[in-house]
């Protein structure tokens, strides 16, 4: 299968490339229509995995006008110049921020996202699904990895976990925060398999009852690391059920095993 995949360098981008011979979509920041129907016919795509985006909640609130181009209108622009070719979007765990019931939560329960970012993300699900019905958006976790050679290395929750013991400080993380976290190099080969879902809406990644303050410790613990864990950080709900995707055969492991994983892949241990 042809597959144009945006944002081939980002942080779920470079994942996937490495996971499956994709077509590297160049840059879109500032793309218009005729641009993109450019690429389109030159590359001829039987599918689109769409990963671009301004993920950096803080740039979204200082220039939300950047934003909404970024992750509503490209969107969009792709949706229209797609010409019959599979849609996969990346969307977020952030749309349930404001949910005040405790979750888990399901796709088709009211979300109120709270920022700038979650804000033009549901917007986005809408304007594409009335568009696109058949296309695929995909609500993110949070993901981790391992820094990638030349590439986006942001921090993650692995990363912080690791640089706060190697730096002798205590970690922080809430008892009153509840969302996955998910081994990014797995999210990218599920979203290759979710090129065969029928359209709509998916929560996307790694389920645990824990508390982000249990999932560190969880880590720590598997990483042997005997480092301070303090409490402290928000109360903030982003629990996702997954049984959807798991009805449609896309079972992601649970957070532990995903950290297990993680752990051999880059022999971590000690």
């Amino acid at each position: 299968m042809r597959i144009l995949l945006t944002g081939p360098n980002g942080f779920v981008g470079a994942r996937i490339a490495l996971a499956a011979d994709c077509i590297p979509c160049p840059s879109l920041r500032g793309a218009r229509l005729e641009d993109v129907l450019r690429i389109v016919e030159e590359t001829r795509p039987e599918a689109i995995i769409h990963t671009a985006a301004i993920s950096d909640m803080g740039a979204c609130q200082r220039e939300p006008e950047e934003s909404r181009h970024a992750n509503v209108e490209i969107p969009l622009l792709l949706a229209r110049s797609a010409q019959g070719a599979k849609l996969v979007m990346f969307s977020t765990d952030q749309v349930y921020n404001g949910n005040g019931n405790p979750g888990p939560y399901r796709e088709d329960e009211p979300i109120s996202p709270v920022n700038v970012y979650a804000r033009h993300k549901a917007e986005m699900e809408k304007l594409v699904l009335e568009l696109r019905p058949d296309a695929v958006m995909l609500r993110a976790t949070w993901m981790y990895d391992m820094p990638l050679y030349r590439g986006d290395n942001r921090g993650n929750f692995l990363m912080n976990i690791i640089k706060a013991s190697l730096a002798g400080k205590p970690a922080a993380w809430s008892k009153q925060e509840f969302r996955g976290v998910t081994y990014v190099r797995e999210a990218a080969q599920k979203a290759l398999e979710a090129l065969q879902l029928p359209g709509g809406i998916y929560n996307f990644g790694s389920e645990t009852t824990l508390s982000m303050y249990g999932t560190a410790r969880s880590l720590m613990d598997q990483l042997g690391i005997r480092a301070e864990l303090e409490e402290a950080g928000p109360r903030r709900n982003l629990w996702m059920d997954g049984g959807k995707l798991r009805r449609h055969g896309l079972a992601f492991m649970k957070v532990e095993d995903g950290f297990a994983q993680c752990i051999r892949d880059y022999a971590l241990n000690g």
